[in-house]
Formats: structure tokens, C-alpha cells, sequence
């Protein structure tokens, strides 16, 4: 069948094939690519739900905790270590809450160039 067209056609058909092929493989790379981008925002968004639920518990375990303590104190028991305890939790509750924010603000996805 080869016979029938122009070599010069011919050329022109096998140039513009292979650049088919170069297109294609492009983007069978962005296609990957946006696959592990939805797969990375998936894990994102995950995360960010367990920090919540994690901070939002402690938050809520210190605030019983100091209550009880409150109570003790009230019917005169010395609670000078255990308020030393619970004061000891601010600073890694801090943090969790603070890793909460940061994975929060990943998960919003930036505008696209030239939107």
C-alpha cells in the first residue's frame, strides 16, 4: 500500500504518528499525575479529619480533667502534681492543634495559573 502514496506524504504521516505517540505519552504522564495528586489530597483530607477529632478529644479530656482537679481542690485534697500534669499538656495540644491548622491550609488547593 506503501506504493500508492508520495514518499514526501509518507514522511509527513510518519512525522505527525510520532508525534502522536510523544502526545500520548505526555499525557498518560498527567494522567498519572493527577492520580497521585487526588491520592495525596485523599490522604490530606483524611489526616486533617483525625487531627480534628484527636485536638477536639483532648481538648475536651483537659477541660474534664481541670474540672475534677477543681472538685478535688475543693474538698481540700493537694492537687499540686496533677496540676502540673495537666499544665504539661498545653504545649502538645498546642502542637497538635497548630498541625491541624497547617494540614487545614493544604487541603484548600491554590487557584490554577491564569485562574
Amino acid at each position: 500500500m506503501n506504493g500508492f502514496f508520495h514518499p514526501e506524504i509518507l514522511r509527513v504521516l510518519n512525522q505527525i504518528e510520532a508525534q502522536y505517540a510523544q502526545i500520548n505519552d505526555k499525557l498518560e504522564v498527567l494522567i498519572m499525575s493527577q492520580s497521585d495528586v487526588d491520592a495525596a489530597t485523599a490522604a490530606l483530607t483524611g489526616a486533617a479529619t483525625t487531627l480534628t477529632a484527636v485536638a477536639a478529644d483532648l481538648g475536651t479530656a483537659v477541660a474534664n480533667i481541670q474540672a475534677e482537679i477543681a472538685a478535688l481542690q475543693a474538698s481540700g485534697v493537694d492537687t499540686t502534681a496533677l496540676d502540673a500534669a495537666v499544665a504539661g499538656l498545653a504545649a502538645p495540644l498546642a502542637s497538635l492543634q497548630s498541625a491541624d491548622a497547617s494540614v487545614d491550609a493544604l487541603e484548600t488547593p491554590a487557584p490554577a495559573p491564569g485562574a
